[in-house]
This record gives C-alpha cells, sequence and structure tokens, in this order.
C-alpha cells in the first residue's frame, strides 16, 4: 500500500514526451473516480476518462467489445499523439449519444472497472489499484445511485470478479491505495 502523497511524487517523477496514460482499477465503489479527480485537481494538465461513459449499458460491460472500441478510440490515438473522441454512453437512453473529446494532456486517467486489463497494458504508463472489500463498494454504489440499480449491480459484480479472476489487474498494480475509510 502507498500513501496520496507518496504515489502523487512517484507520478510527478514519470518523465515522457507524449501523455502518460494512468489506470485506476478496482471493485466497484471503492473510490476510483474519487481518486481520479483528485489526481487530475494535483497533476497539472490532467484529463479523466470514466469506464462508466465506455461501457456498452448493463448487458456484457466487461466484453470484448469494450475492449477493442477502447483501444480504437482512446488508446490508439493516444499513443500516436493524435486528437482522442470517444461516443460516450447515456445509461438513462440506454445508448452511446453525444461524443467527448479529450485535450492534449500531460496525464490521461482512465478510471473505473477494467481500465488495466490485459489489452490495455501496453498503452498505460501506470496502474493503480483501489482496495476495497467489495461488499463496502456494492453498498456506495447502492447508497449513490439507488436502489434502482441493485439488481444490475448484482449481475455486474459477476461480471467484475469473472473479470478480475481472468484478468489479474490487481497483480500487476504498480501501486495499491486502500478505498476504504
Amino acid at each position: 500500500m502507498i500513501d496520496y502523497q507518496n504515489l502523487l511524487r512517484e507520478i510527478n517523477s514519470i518523465k515522457n514526451e507524449s501523455t502518460i496514460l494512468i489506470a485506476i482499477d478496482g471493485v466497484a465503489g471503492s473510490g476510483k473516480t474519487t481518486l481520479a479527480l483528485k489526481l487530475a485537481h494535483d497533476l497539472p494538465g490532467s484529463s479523466v476518462v470514466h469506464m462508466d461513459d465506455l461501457y456498452d449499458g448493463w448487458n456484457n460491460p466487461l466484453s470484448q467489445k469494450l475492449t477493442a472500441r477502447v483501444i480504437a478510440q482512446l488508446l490508439e490515438p493516444l499513443s500516436k499523439q493524435l486528437p482522442v473522441s470517444y461516443p460516450m454512453f447515456d445509461w438513462k437512453l440506454n445508448r452511446f449519444t453525444e461524443f467527448k473529446t479529450i485535450p492534449k494532456s500531460n496525464y490521461l486517467i482512465l478510471e473505473g472497472v477494467g481500465a488495466a486489463q490485459r489489452e490495455f497494458r501496453p498503452y498505460i504508463n501506470k496502474i493503480i489499484w483501489v482496495d476495497c472489500d467489495p461488499d463496502l463498494g456494492f453498498q456506495r454504489v447502492i447508497d449513490r445511485d439507488g436502489k434502482q440499480v441493485e439488481q444490475e449491480m448484482i449481475k455486474f459484480l459477476i461480471d467484475q470478479n469473472n473479470h478480475f479472476l481472468t484478468e489479474l489487474s490487481k497483480n500487476v498494480a504498480d501501486y495499491t491505495l486502500n478505498g476504504a475509510p
């Protein structure tokens, strides 16, 4: 485990001529978004991409289709220092709607369940795992998003657990932070 100040110091020490890609992964509700926004505030010239904007809804959210789309629309252009633009998923309309463009950044923080999956790793400079008891994470999601997502979240947790068993993202993380208070 690393504390936030040491994490920030280590990330600031990365030298790279192109955008530094940081992936923040961990179970749903662990605090990934909170950490991403804090890092973006503390790292000048940062942008954040949320995996929640990239999933294709609740049905098979961590699919190979997602992986291919993120690589094609985000990671490949970023690696070539090209403009990055991708469609965002609208959870109320249950479809992709508006496009989001990412400005040229010193740091791009990709956060969410699946952000550090195996096929993304060649593009990633640093992986942060936010450690949290999955039951606590589940309760945080319900508290945040409401009881109406409970049944979908139960299915998502199965997808999440299968994903982490296959991807072993926690095992390859450069840093681990405690997401529980």
